[in-house]
C-alpha cells in the first residue's frame, strides 16, 4: 500500500491555495507528517482540517510538556456528525519539525491507537503559533 506525495512545493502550494486560500503553510512538514502517519497506521491518508473549521476552543489543563490540549467543536465535519466534539492536541514548538520528530509522533499515535486510546481524525495548524495540531475524536480521547 503506497502513498504518492509530490515533492514539488509548487504543486502542494497550488493545491492548498485552491482549498485554503486564506491559510499559509510550508509544504514539507505536513507532507512528511502525513507520510509518516500513513506508513505507521497503514491507512490511506490523514486529512488536513482547516483551523477555521473549529469553534468553541477551550484550553484543557494538563501536565504534558509536549502538547497543549483543547476541547473544540468541529463544525461542518464532512462524514459523521454536524458539530463533532474533538480534542485538539497542539504540538508545542512544532512549526519546525524534523524527520525524527515526525517519526516519534507517528509512533506515539500508533501506540495509542493500539490501546484504543485515540482515533486520529486529521491534522491542522494553529494560525497564531504555527504549531501543528493532531485532531482526536473526543469519544476516543482516553488519557489526554
Amino acid at each position: 500500500m503506497g502513498c504518492s506525495v509530490s515533492k514539488k512545493s509548487q504543486d502542494f502550494e497550488l493545491k492548498l491555495s485552491e482549498s485554503y486560500s486564506s491559510f499559509s503553510l510550508r509544504p514539507d512538514p505536513f507532507d512528511e507528517l502525513n507520510l509518516e502517519l500513513t506508513k505507521q497506521r497503514k491507512i490511506t491518508k490523514i486529512p488536513w482540517i482547516p483551523y477555521s473549521n473549529f469553534n468553541n476552543i477551550t484550553s484543557i489543563p494538563n501536565d504534558d510538556i509536549n502538547y497543549i490540549n483543547y476541547f473544540a467543536t468541529w463544525k461542518n465535519e464532512p462524514t459523521r456528525i454536524k458539530d463533532l466534539k474533538v480534542i485538539l492536541k497542539e504540538l508545542i514548538n512544532s512549526s519546525h519539525l524534523t524527520r525524527d520528530d515526525l517519526k516519534l509522533i507517528a509512533a506515539e499515535l500508533e501506540c495509542n491507537d493500539k490501546k484504543n486510546l485515540t482515533e486520529v481524525l486529521g491534522i491542522s495548524q494553529n494560525p497564531t503559533s504555527l504549531n501543528y495540531i493532531i485532531v482526536v475524536d473526543f469519544l476516543f480521547s482516553g488519557n489526554l
